[in-house]
């Protein structure tokens, strides 16, 4: 498969993923913003034989080559048990990295493009990894700021690439900063009209506030998925995670949670919200540059003792 002298050649094994997910270390190269992905991690979620993406669903990757050059990268995929449940036929795609060259990016969307008409499919969204909770989107502002956890982060002249390739907004994600330190730990010194509403709210419903236990995590868990499925049930086109999705999530989280900053909200005993502020591990995983071996790991539980984002 060819779009002039570039070349796009499918990813069938592992070796293809091993290069598939290197490459990106080339786009990023000169940008000192960029957080480099754990390489096991990412092998372990392309791989059919092992990425849990792939009870339900399929992939294909592609990689594009020049002159004998590894060039640009992408993958296409179809959740049938997201499409089942909202009654369409889509696909998505994601993993997108390539220089600024439109004839590289025209080709690899090509690719994606023609394998997901050759399913059947109608629609194709992207990029984004397998969900659309997971590093979504392009970034259009903040290129002065590094990216923190589950925040995606790319070059800025992604968006033309797409656009002019015909692609049009599906939808905006926001990422807010607030500098805490102008609370000075104190709650009280929050906007009076928040104190106001979450006092208003205490006293109309008897809310109460209690910190996540650990000992209990299997139990917690499960409480928040159903409070996280509930909640997002209301966002446009979103999907209910399946328990062992979500458990597989949180289970990567789990060594980070600090329980003072998970928070559930509960009336009459039962939950009605809760809330999880995750300690920022971009800033550690940084400087573990994708590996943990030999040294990698040692980088990590450093730079885990000085994270001051969350």
């Amino acid at each position: 498969m060819s779009s002039s002298n570039v070349e796009i050649i499918p990813v069938q094994d592992q070796q293809g993923r091993e290069r598939f997910v290197r490459f990106a270390w080339h786009v990023y190269r000169d940008d000192p913003l960029w957080v480099p992905p754990l390489i096991r991690s990412q092998l372990h979620t392309l791989d059919p034989q092992r990425g849990s993406f792939f009870r339900y669903g399929e992939a294909a990757l592609f990689m594009a080559r020049r002159d004998g050059r590894d060039v640009g990268r992408i993958a296409g995929w179809i959740n049938h048990r997201a499409n089942e449940f909202l009654g369409e036929k889509a696909a998505g795609f994601g993993f997108f990295e390539t220089f600024n060259d439109y004839e590289i990016a025209q080709a690899l969307l090509d690719a994606v493009c023609e394998w997901a008409r050759g399913r059947g499919m109608e629609t194709i969204r992207g990029p984004f990894y397998f969900s659309m909770d997971d590093s979504p989107g392009v970034l259009i502002e903040g290129f002065d700021r590094p990216p923190v956890l589950l925040c995606g982060h790319s070059p800025p002249y992604y968006a033309d690439l797409l656009e002019r390739y015909g692609m049009t907004k599906y939808r905006d994600a926001y990422a807010h900063w607030i500098d805490l330190s102008a609370f000075k730990g104190d709650v009280t010194n929050l906007p009076p009209k928040i104190l106001r509403v979450a006092e208003a709210v205490r006293h109309r419903t008897g809310v109460q506030i209690r910190a996540m236990r650990m000992e209990n995590w299997n139990a917690e868990v499960k409480r928040a998925m159903y409070l996280f499925n509930e909640a997002m049930g209301y966002m446009r086109n979103h999907v209910p995670m399946d328990e062992q999705e979500f458990i597989r999530f949180t289970e990567e989280l789990r060594q980070v949670v600090d329980p003072d900053l998970v928070f559930f909200a509960e009336v009459d005993g039962r939950p009605v919200g809760f809330s999880a502020t995750i300690p920022d591990v971009n800033q550690a995983l940084k400087a573990a540059n994708g590996r943990l071996f030999p040294l990698g790991w040692l980088r990590l539980w450093w730079r885990m003792r000085h994270i001051d984002v969350a």
